[in-house]
């Protein structure tokens, strides 16, 4: 789903072809810095247009540049030195923080920078010769990253970043599958909790490059207006598949006739597995492949067909959420048979080249964009701050501590600071755990490799795969990635005639040296432990959902975009999610799992907003709306018991509220129905859980 291979083939033919040119001239030095260079360009991640990868490839070139010239001249003195590697540490993590989009950049920021300070120039000549290596290392990644570009099919990012979030929902719908709600049993719920994070994290990738939503969609761009709309009906999909484990809940599956429960289970399997075709055919967009999803569809009809003729429960809770679920999949085929429309709608998808001009080319620099991009990336909050200056020191007592002592090839420390150093304690531990394993494995196996009787070119045949695996195991597998990145090395300096055990023992060493110095600086220098940052993280999610509430029931339809509000719902209930794990995996510190509790409330309070807006879209004439005065009368118990809740927020989180906007509107306008206004009692029930424990844990402190 994600193009590792390609990127690592990218990565493979940037750093080999430079050695086998050295081999042939003779000019093995002067190639292994090539290489270097364009190692560090080859880091960035080609994602999203071709015009987010134009912008990526030119940042490059000029950071490379940048930060090559500025260690080439600061390498002969100490001080200097170790103030620009501050200067770099700190603008590199800022880049790093901003995710997939420029964590690329940053490594090619601070590696040529540290690299270059390592082996500084003399003389202006020597500089003239380095800086020419330097851009013939630039020039050559930006030129195999332009064609590989230029000959993908436009919209595949944008296609690609949808399929991701179909597999998520295929994920979903197995986590579902697998629900129990025996008492005491609480890892399948865990699990479904999990996956719909996972929803959410595809869908907020895809708005990181492609920002506009389908509601803000212009028809003038067919092929980018289907996808907005695709990917809204994926975020559709996926509520309904929560909506589907809610409903699971109340049903004893391991009670359930043996027939039923057999014909449940392949109703979920086809969800799943409709899903999973539906990922392939937005990636592929070909005929067989619809084929396979037309029918995975086609096999959901007939299964409710199957499931209404067979005798349901005799308990009248487990019948209505079988009923429940089988309306819930109806709707779901429908948004599954309108993905299929909007991609046979596309009318195919034509090369890049083809369809991306020279003249927006001439604009992809304009003002507006380099003012955004610099916006973005010093728009700094406290964590972000602190994550920056914490980097910025580490490394720069790292590179004081090996320039003082003049150790040779010390550098590796600066390096794996950086490298190394998260902006949690716990993630800090486990990638220096990963980074010393695959080092230190990395070092004996590249030792015995050069011990075999081979000869210079199978040895570039393995230099060649360990560019694609470290590629390719950088996202799955760090540890993998940091051997593969080793044994790169060991064949490299090889190459360059200056292997030797020592020089390897050296840098298990200084990375063991950095890995420490980072984990020490993670524990010692302004500390984020999420023990502090999980309330803030709370707070926020409520009051995303209290903004939520109130657009679902004071704001006109026709002026409420509720999937904005759903979005930023589920990403507050995403972050606060992932600041418990944290909290939870956290060394040295008494656990409470109160805030568990609270979370999951909250998390329920957006599923049925979601179903409420969900029922509405699909409210027949003939569904029978509450009475107006009930309605009145559940919407203001919601209304006060948000604010009780908020409260707490604020006492949690000062300042929580002053974003907050008033109500506007003194009556609900919109009418429910029964699956409505059951959502809303649910609602109701959620909120006044979370005041108990929020009161209790006042008491407490």
């Amino acid at each position: 789903m994600e193009p590792m291979l390609s990127w690592g083939f990218r990565m493979a033919l940037s750093g080999t072809v430079p050695i086998v040119w050295g081999i042939l001239t003779g000019r093995i030095s002067d190639a292994v810095w090539i290489t270097l260079t364009a190692e560090a360009v080859s880091w960035i991640e080609l994602k999203g247009s071709f015009a987010w990868r134009l912008r990526a490839l030119l940042a490059a070139a000029a950071l490379g540049v940048f930060s090559a010239v500025m260690g080439s001249v600061t390498g002969g003195s100490i001080w200097l030195g170790c103030l620009v590697m501050f200067g770099v540490g700190f603008v590199a993590t800022l880049l790093k923080n901003l995710g997939d989009r420029a964590s690329g950049l940053a490594i090619c920021f601070y590696l040529l920078f540290i690299v270059s300070n390592a082996f500084p120039t003399a003389t202006p000549d020597e500089l003239q010769h380095r800086m020419g290596l330097v851009g013939i290392g630039i020039l050559w990644p930006v030129v195999v990253g332009l064609v590989a570009s230029a000959f993908m099919p436009e919209q595949e990012p944008f296609r690609r970043h949808i399929a991701l979030v179909w597999r998520s929902i295929s994920n979903l719908a197995e986590a579902v599958s697998q629900s129990d709600n025996r008492p005491g049993y609480t890892g399948s719920l865990a699990k479904v909790y999990a996956r719909e994070k996972d929803v959410r994290t595809a869908l907020n990738n895809s708005f990181e490059f492609y920002a506009q939503s389908a509601n803000n969609a212009s028809t003038r761009d067919n092929a980018k207006y289907q996808l907005l709309q695709l990917r809204k009906v994926a975020g559709l999909v996926a509520v309904n598949v929560i909506a589907m484990g809610e409903e699971m809940e109340h049903i004893s599956v391991h009670k359930l006739d043996k027939g039923l429960r057999v014909k449940a289970a392949s109703l979920f399997n086809a969800l799943r597995e409709a899903s999973e075709r539906m990922s392939a055919f937005v990636i592929t967009m070909n005929p067989e492949e619809r084929l396979l999803t037309q029918s995975q569809v086609n096999r959901l009809g007939k299964l409710i067909t199957l499931i209404r003729e067979y005798p349901l429960p005799t308990d009248v809770r487990e019948a209505m959420a079988i009923s429940r679920i089988l309306q819930l999949t109806e709707r779901t085929i429908r948004l599954l048979d309108n993905a299929i429309l909007r991609i046979d709608q596309m009318d195919g998808d034509k090369p890049a080249f083809r369809s991306y001009s020279l003249i927006k080319t001439a604009f992809l620099f304009r003002p507006k964009f380099l003012f955004r991009n610099l916006v973005s990336l010093f728009n700094m909050n406290t964590l972000t701050f602190k994550y920056a200056l914490r980097s910025a020191v580490a490394a720069t007592v790292a590179m004081f501590i090996y320039k003082w002592y003049n150790i040779d090839h010390g550098f590796w420390m600066p390096f794996s600071v950086m490298i190394v150093i998260q902006p949690y304690f716990g993630a800090t531990l486990k990638k220096a755990f990963d980074r010393i394993t695959g080092t230190v494995l990395g070092v004996f196996a590249g030792s015995f490799l050069l011990y075999l009787p081979q000869g210079y070119h199978l040895q570039e045949v393995v230099l060649f795969f360990t560019f694609i695996l470290m590629v390719y195991f950088a996202k799955k597998k760090y540890s993998a990635s940091a051997f593969f990145i080793t044994l790169n090395l060991v064949l490299l300096f090889n190459i360059e005639s200056s292997y030797s055990n020592m020089l390897m023992v050296a840098r298990v060493v200084f990375t063991i040296g950095g890995a420490l110095m980072a984990v020490a600086a993670g524990w010692l220098l302004l500390p984020t432990w999420d023990k502090k940052l999980l309330p803030s993280f709370l707070a926020r999610a409520v009051a995303a959902n209290y903004d939520y509430f109130k657009a679902t029931f004071f704001l006109p339809a026709e002026h409420a975009n509720w999937t904005k509000y759903k979005r930023l719902a589920e990403s507050g209930n995403s972050n606060v999610y992932d600041s418990f794990n944290r909290y939870m995996q956290e060394p040295g510190r008494r656990k409470s799992d109160a805030w568990y509790a609270l979370i999951t409330c909250n998390v329920r309070i957006t599923r049925s907003l979601n179903n409420i807006h969900m029922e509405q879209a699909e409210k027949k004439i003939a569904d029978a709306p509450q009475d107006p005065d009930a309605l009145n009368k559940k919407v203001a118990e919601c209304v006060a018991l948000f604010d009780a809740v908020l409260g707490h927020m604020e006492r949690l989180k000062p300042g929580v509220l002053r974003d907050l906007k008033p109500i506007g509107a003194s009556q609900p306008q919109i009418s429910l129905n029964i699956a409505q206004s059951y959502a809303l009692e649910k609602i109701v029930l959620e909120l006044k859980a979370m005041l108990v424990d929020l009161n209790r844990q006042s008491e407490e402190a």
